[in-house]
């Protein structure tokens, strides 16, 4: 109990300066209302709520006002998608005229298109036109709308599987295949099987019962001037981008996500299973360099299931995903690596979210004890002592017990030895200094030696007793 009370007063100026931030932003963005969080290690640890949720009536935003986060829907959408598979119910590299019979009768965009897929519709790569605006306004559409936007509209830019572009319809097509696979409408398999299952009550795809409660209206900023913007009903489209959520709701989706890492051997908590989880956040679409949203230059991004995958320089990997609809923007992130999640809800059309979330898991990571590092497997410790044991006595056949078939065939004895006496001129004696495993069978380690470090990299071989397949060294001088 006293440390948790010493670690909270630790925090206290560096949530005041997080809360600092998020009121310069609103105002810079001319935000009328913000609600944000903080998630560490499955727990909500601090929310900000700042501005107001309706302008007209002067009502303060609170923790629990409902905002809508648009697009961030889309990885829910794929959760429930997720949860067909893995029931045996769908196959992802099916044709999707077995799910929606209706796209049996819609002509390919080539003839030697290949079938479009789920697959497809998950990563943005179905061929389909970019359609940010007029996805956002069309939420409310009727199934009958839908069935014939594919009976009779113009689907394909291009052939599926050739590039990513960014389709709402894609995702509302997926909310469809939910609702036919399901047996009921999209909305209520969702709520089902993953809004309940996670305690998220006030969760709801309905915004117009929402606004009953305390919910945060949409607004727009011409020349200064707010006015409110209509509010998207409820629809069969609303699979792409129609949740309405409190921090509180939200924050146990992101622990929910965050929980899938590392891999391991406990029990399943569910809903859906922690590799599919993790299977959401592969590259499965094509990278982006510099990443398109909340990025920098030099951080790369790819597309997954309804997440953003980010190599970001400064957090490490970066899991997230911007929402935006008339009167909202949005944006989460989660980092895999710390535990830690940050998301934010504002109530200004297409507010950039992500420029302030990414600023606040910098300043929250940064203010956090560094993990211990993770221990080598038997077989890597095996192996780096061997080579440690190998410099010092400058033969590198002292090792060879811990070899695979390869290596001295790909590397001779003689050539290996030289390397040895190499380095050892130029870096002289030498003690093991660290161990940084890369997984199971290969890592990094680094010698601390007079002049220097000698720094080497390890590669295992799969068998029953892994041995060394690959091994390189180098010199680093002071």
């Amino acid at each position: 109990m006293v440390k948790a009370m010493d670690y909270a007063c630790a925090m206290t100026p560096l949530l005041a300066e997080i809360d600092a931030a998020y009121a310069a932003f609103a105002r810079q963005e001319n935000i009328p209302g913000l609600v944000a969080g903080i998630v560490q290690d499955g727990a909500l640890v601090h929310v900000t709520a700042l501005g107001v949720a309706d302008i007209e009536a002067g009502r303060k935003v609170t923790p629990a006002t409902v905002f809508r986060i648009a697009s961030m829907t889309k990885s829910i959408t794929a959760l429930a998608i997720l949860s067909l598979r893995d029931r045996g119910t769908l196959a992802l590299d099916a044709p999707l005229a077995e799910y929606i019979p209706q796209f049996a009768a819609v002509a390919p965009p080539t003839r030697d298109s290949g079938p479009l897929t789920v697959r497809h519709l998950l990563t943005h790569t179905a061929g389909f036109v970019t359609d940010d605006p007029w996805g956002d306004r069309v939420l409310g559409m009727s199934p009958g709308a839908l069935d014939a936007l594919i009976a009779e509209g113009r689907l394909f830019a291009r052939p599926p599987g050739l590039a990513f572009e960014y389709s709402n319809l894609g995702y509302a097509l997926l909310g469809r295949v939910l609702t036919n696979l399901s047996g009921e409408p999209y909305q209520a398999f969702v709520r089902r099987t993953i809004l309940e299952p996670l305690g998220m009550s006030r969760t709801t795809f309905d915004a117009l019962a929402a606004a009953r409660d305390d919910f945060a209206w949409g607004y727009r900023c011409d020349d200064g001037v707010f006015s409110r913007e209509r509010v998207e009903p409820d629809g069969e489209v609303g699979a792409m981008g129609g949740l309405a959520t409190t921090a509180g709701d939200y924050a146990r989706y992101v622990a929910f996500l965050s929980s899938a890492w590392p891999p391991r051997d406990d029990a399943e908590a569910g809903p859906v299973r922690r590799a599919s989880v993790r299977e959401m956040a592969l590259f499965h679409a094509p990278p982006f360099l510099p990443d398109p949203v909340g990025g920098r230059a030099g951080s790369a991004s790819a597309y997954g299931y309804g997440l953003f995958d980010a190599d970001d320089a400064t957090l490490g990997r970066r899991l997230h995903h911007p929402g935006g609809l008339p009167g909202y923007g949005s944006h989460m992130l989660f980092l895999p690596e710390t535990g830690v999640g940050v998301f934010a809800f504002g109530n200004r059309t297409y507010a950039p979210m992500s420029r302030i979330t990414v600023r606040a898991a910098e300043l929250f990571v940064a203010a956090q004890p560094k993990p211990a590092p993770a221990p080598p497997s038997p077989w890597l410790k095996r192996a780096v002592d061997a080579v440690v044991a190998a410099y010092a006595a400058g033969r590198i056949e002292t090792a060879e017990a811990v070899f695979a078939e390869n290596l001295l065939l790909d590397t001779p004895a003689p050539l290996r030895n030289a390397e040895l006496v190499r380095l050892k001129q130029q870096l002289g004696e030498g003690r093991l200094g660290s161990i940084e495993p890369t997984h199971a069978l290969a890592g990094r380690f680094v010698m601390a030696c007079n002049r220097g470090w000698l720094r080497g990299t390890i590669i295992l071989s799969p068998e029953a007793e892994p041995g060394i397949q690959k091994l390189t060294l180098a010199a680093e001088m002071r």
